[in-house]
């Protein structure tokens, strides 16, 4: 196989992936979809423009400066794509990245290293994991209140 078509599936792998619960300046999987894309010489994909577009939207009303705008001002009036170096890319290294996300995505290592429920639910902290993913279904956008954290910070219980 070519390094187009690696490229190519491991693209088709990134798209299963779920969207990030908790927003970040930056997504993971719309990132890596564009590198990869660069990568095999593949066009990217119609969602992953949206999403930067939408991304560059609010760094800019946050910021007030466009930093694309900033840097041609300042170094040179071409637009250059970004250099991933692709020649560090070859099929043998696109093929141990694809196997690596097809067993993130099936989560093969969870599977294999199950974790008991000794260690899920601790005797000193029972609620700490619960607590924990759900902190992160919310994605961060839950605060908690300051007497509650109080409460916490002084009983040392969630």
């Amino acid at each position: 196989m070519s390094t187009n078509s690696y490229a190519k599936k491991i693209v088709s792998v990134l798209q299963q992936f779920p969207a990030d619960t908790v927003k970040h300046y930056a997504s993971f999987k719309y990132t890596q979809i564009e590198r990869f894309c660069n990568i095999g010489g593949i066009q990217v994909p119609k969602e992953v423009k949206d999403e930067k577009a939408i991304q560059d939207k609010k760094q800019q009303v946050i910021i007030k400066l466009d930093p694309a705008k900033l840097k041609r001002m300042i170094f040179s009036e071409t637009d250059e794509k970004p250099n991933y170096q692709n020649n560090l890319f070859n099929e043998d290294i696109l093929k141990q990245q694809y196997k690596s996300l097809k067993n993130i995505h099936d989560n093969k290592w969870s599977k294999y290293y199950t974790i008991s429920n000794k260690l899920i639910e601790p005797k000193g902290n029972p609620n700490y994991y619960n607590r924990l993913l759900g902190d992160v279904t919310k994605g961060g956008q839950k605060k908690e209140g300051i007497f509650t954290a109080f409460k916490t910070i002084i009983t040392g219980r969630y």
